[in-house]
């Protein structure tokens, strides 16, 4: 039994890892290509991602991510991925890169005003 676990631990981790690098060279023109499902799975899948995991450069309490937490909880598959259409058609250079990146920065741009609400500088405590 020990054994087919193993197996398949380390099966999930060969294809995790051919899938993170495939991503990384997956193009917008390959992503127009894919069938509408797959396109709403791909971009959910970095949605939930984005709101679970913190930017590299930040630190607790995580504003980005609770930022993208509230920006990203009501949204659907769909309408994330007529987001992205929307950042590409109005950034046609931004289509040249991979996939990924292109994502990323269109949720910053629809997350923006939660991200600069996280980001204001906190008032001071008032002196009672």
């Amino acid at each position: 039994m020990t054994f087919k676990v193993k197996t398949l631990l380390s099966t999930a981790l060969l294809l995790l890892f051919v899938a993170a690098s495939a991503a990384a060279d997956f193009t917008y023109q390959e992503y127009i290509k894919a069938p509408e499902v797959w396109k709403r799975g791909f971009v959910f899948g970095i949605s939930q991602y984005m709101s679970a995991v913190a930017q590299p450069d930040e630190e607790p309490p995580y504003p980005v991510r609770t930022a993208f937490q509230r920006c990203l909880a009501s949204s659907t598959d769909t309408l994330l991925v007529r987001q992205v259409d929307a950042y590409v058609a109005a950034n046609p250079a931004s289509s040249k890169g991979p996939m990924v990146p292109i994502i990323m920065r269109a949720f910053f741009n629809l997350c923006r005003t939660e991200i600069e609400k996280a980001q204001s500088p906190k008032t001071a405590p008032s002196q009672r």
